[in-house]
């Protein structure tokens, strides 16, 4: 396949207008080799810096040198300067969009600890296996713990020891993960019109549990 010949670079007037032309359009400080990349060859960095030499001495574009490097910018002479009011319109836009800015931050930040909560939690598949496990568990404990009323089935102090320790440490646990769904729920909440026990029981088909976190559930046995 025969590649289109690439168009000749600009020189004379032409590039010198277009170099005048962009520099119009970015106002901003740019080098002759900066010039020659963003019109990606149209003008070669030698015929940039001829003809950025021209406008310089025809005053429309000014020149700083910066150690080995000069950096050209449209003169600003050109352009009209604006009025106290315009500025101070100026002024309450940036006010505006600063505090549009700080908005997106906060709601940005709250996103990223929404979707670090979310990649830490178990999937759906690991949390109905990891419920069928503490069902499992959960029936076993019954039966001994109906032994245990019963009197049928004694036990040492130090089995007690490790009873309310063990307890404690799934209390604990209990807590930590009751908080971030409560967590989890309420910033969805924030977005949907319905109210947190109807999204629960209807939505997400979720049984709150009726013993109280902070109460020990076997101080009545």
């Amino acid at each position: 396949m025969v590649k289109p010949k690439k168009a000749p670079a600009a020189k004379g007037d032409d590039a010198e207008q277009m170099v005048l032309d962009y520099l119009k359009k970015t106002n901003r400080p740019y080098s002759a080799n900066d010039i020659s990349s963003n019109l990606h060859g149209a003008v070669t960095k030698v015929i940039a810096q001829k003809v950025l030499g021209n406008l310089v001495e025809k005053t429309e574009v000014c020149c700083k040198p910066y150690g080995k490097q000069s950096v050209y910018v449209i003169n600003q002479d050109q352009f009209e300067s604006p009025s106290q009011e315009e500025l101070n319109d100026m002024d309450v836009k940036i006010d505006e969009l600063k505090k549009e800015i700080d908005g997106y931050k906060e709601k940005n930040r709250q996103l990223t600890s929404e979707l670090t909560t979310l990649n830490n939690s178990l999937t759906n598949d690991q949390c109905e296996e990891r419920i069928k496990t503490l069902t499992e568990q959960n029936k076993k404990y019954e039966e001994r713990l109906e032994e245990l009323r019963s009197g049928t089935k004694k036990f040492s102090v130090d089995d007690a020891k490790l009873i309310d320790d063990k307890f404690e440490r799934n209390r604990k646990f209990w807590k930590q993960r009751k908080r971030m769904f409560d967590e989890i729920v309420s910033t969805m909440l924030e977005n949907i019109d319905m109210k947190k026990n109807v999204f629960e029981d209807e939505e997400l088909g979720i049984e709150r549990d009726p013993v109280d976190i902070n109460e020990d559930p076997l101080k009545n046995l």
